[in-house]
């Protein structure tokens, strides 16, 4: 299909058309929107007061089945002419700044700053936006789709959310999925390869004792200092591109003791599995040897795995995605990332992930964004859902119950 001949063609829909008119005519309740996500604090695994606001918001601007599950996913299911759901549209709610963050949003002209305000408080606003333009066209999708607000998505949060709706909600005898359309970072990419990685917490355990007195003792510091050098001389391939990482590390409880016990996590990532695979191994092998040659001991605890996956340059939404940017003047860049889309992906589920806003300082307190730039990114949204449904159709309708 060429799915950018299509796309000039679901621009002029009235319904189409409709839909970006009233986001364009919209400014202040694009803000709005935005401003009310980010006030609500939600550090990944406690977001339970922005999802219980995000679902409010959900039934408010639509007739909706609403819920929020016990992982702290608002889910909304927007109804169609087929009560089957074959589509989901998602944003994750959880930012990566403490309750202790003020989240306060500053406002200056076209721009809007806080914490978390980007990332991903203008996805989640979008999302909302995009209901709102759909049940204002009085628009009736062919089947039913599901919009969720996931929990769990950055850091150790493991994208958690996406990987407990697809365990749960999506496992019910009403929804068949076939798609999944995710809303997360800045208007120009579209995420088509899930990064997998693994990320480690590993203790070690020595001795211990006095540095003067027991000077010689086994020290969990030494080890760890050993470990991270081992890990940092590391080879790994540029393509498929691996990459490792220390991120934090702990131990010890004065500058005169030599540390009983040391902490660190280290994060592991590649686009190709089996290289993932190979880089845990050496690690392993690293953390082992360093605690064996000192006489200590280890433990190693996985906090984080998120799967390998990904869809091809030419697949049928990434074209869609594309020929949606270019309808909206906005050329988007295939692209690799860590995001909600790598659990469907991972599952064989066509999924992208596609930004639709603009603005900078992502995962920082210095964070801001434009909102008038999801006048452009929410209509871009509208337009890639309605082809995405289209050629969901194309597929053939399948009752959910098989």
């Amino acid at each position: 299909m060429n799915w950018l001949q299509i796309m000039e063609e679901v621009a002029e829909r009235p319904h189409i058309r409709h839909m970006c008119d009233f986001v364009r005519a919209g400014y202040e309740d694009i803000v709005e929107e935005i401003v009310g996500v980010c006030e609500v604090p939600a550090p990944s695994h406690q977001e339970g007061e922005r999802a219980a606001y995000v679902a409010n918001r959900m039934g408010t601007l639509a007739d909706m089945e609403i819920m929020v599950d016990e992982h702290n996913n608002a889910i909304g299911r927007y109804p169609g002419e087929d009560r089957c759901a074959r589509l989901a549209i998602c944003a994750h709610i959880d930012t990566v700044f403490p309750v202790s963050v003020d989240v306060t949003v500053r406002r200056e002209n076209d721009k809007l700053a806080a914490p978390g305000v980007g990332d991903n408080s203008a996805s989640v606003g979008g999302m909302l936006r995009l209901i709102a333009a759909w049940k204002d066209a009085e628009y009736v999708p062919p089947f039913d789709v599901i919009f969720v607000g996931t929990a769990g998505e950055e850091g150790l949060g493991d994208l958690k959310g996406i990987r407990e709706f697809l365990n749960g909600y999506a496992e019910r005898s009403d929804v068949d999925l076939e798609a999944v359309l995710s809303l997360d970072g800045r208007i120009g990419g579209v995420v088509n390869q899930g990064i997998g990685s693994r990320r480690l917490r590993v203790t070690f355990s020595a001795d211990g004792g006095h540095s003067w007195g027991d000077f010689g003792s086994s020290s969990a510091v030494h080890i760890l200092g050993s470990a991270i050098h081992g890990i940092s001389q590391l080879e790994v391939p540029d393509d498929p591109r691996t990459t490792y990482n220390v991120g934090t590390v702990e131990g010890g409880t004065s500058v005169n003791s030599i540390a009983e016990t040391a902490t660190m996590l280290v994060d592991m990532r590649s686009v190709g599995e089996a290289e993932l695979e190979d880089l845990e191994r050496q690690v392993m092998q690293i953390i082992s040897d360093s605690a064996e040659r000192a006489g200590g001991e280890y433990h190693v605890e996985v906090v984080g795995d998120r799967p390998v996956g990904y869809i091809p340059d030419d697949h049928p939404l990434v074209s869609i995605a594309q020929a949606a940017g270019r309808q909206m003047g906005a050329h988007l860049e295939t692209k690799a990332s860590s995001t909600d889309a790598n659990i469907p992906l991972s599952r064989g589920i066509a999924s992208v992930t596609v930004g639709i806003y603009r603005g900078q300082d992502g995962h920082r307190e210095s964070e801001s964004m434009v909102p008038s730039s999801l006048q452009q990114g929410i209509p871009m949204a509208c337009m890639m859902t309605e082809a995405i449904v289209q050629w969901i159709q194309a597929d053939g309708d399948v009752p959910c119950d098989g």
